[in-house]
């Protein structure tokens, strides 16, 4: 966040750390275990975030909610987060192992919203709504790290919502069941992944 990828050393690291540059390296071998590392922590804790609201869901509508809700809550969608996001998914294409987990994670995504989908939508069209929701998150974590478009995290819901509806039955009854699903999860976002305890038990793991 402070110097991008490129302006950031192990020496760098050590100093924010209050630690020398070799106890880094005995952690980290060099600057891509590092990058590895980092990605690995950042996908742990949206996964983190998303089993805490799972707890609390209790519907298909409720449960898809989360996900959206876990992809833009402010404890790890904010600017400064998604600038450091942009710097290491430019490194992505150049490191196998990074290659690896993040399309693992863009998978367990998709997997996560087709699975959810299935209550409403044929199975096959499920997948393709799932990549589309997929590729939107990303395409808005982008706008937001790259400075293009200032976004926070409930202009950023509302965006993926307005998606959402194109495909979903849209009747009175079914816009009612999203609205209830959609404040409750946010009401159990704001309370349960705002803690201090779930910030530090996250961050940990």
């Amino acid at each position: 966040m402070r110097y991008g990828l490129r302006g950031t050393t192990l020496e760098k690291v050590g100093e924010i750390a209050g630690v020398s540059k070799g106890v880094v390296l005995h952690h980290f071998k060099d600057k891509s275990s590092l990058l590895e590392a980092v990605i690995r922590r950042t996908n742990g804790m949206l996964s983190t975030s998303l089993v805490e609201l799972y707890r609390h869901a209790e519907t298909p509508y409720e449960r898809l909610w989360a996900i959206i809700i876990a992809n833009f809550h402010e404890s790890i969608f904010n600017q400064a987060v998604c600038q450091a996001w942009v710097s290491l998914m430019a490194e992505v294409p150049h490191n196998r192992e990074c290659q690896r987990v993040q399309i693992a994670n863009y998978a367990r995504v998709a997997s996560n919203f087709a699975h959810e989908l299935k209550s409403f939508v044929p199975r096959d069209e499920a997948r393709i709504i799932a990549r589309q929701l997929n590729l939107l998150i990303d395409g808005i974590w982008v706008r937001v790290g790259s400075r293009v478009e200032p976004l926070d995290g409930a202009r950023a819901i509302g965006d993926l919502e307005y998606e959402l509806m194109k495909f979903l039955p849209t009747d009175d009854a079914s816009l009612g069941h999203h609205r209830a699903a959609r404040e409750k999860i946010e009401n159990v976002a704001r309370i349960a992944l705002g803690t201090r305890a779930f910030l530090e038990n996250s961050m940990a793991r």
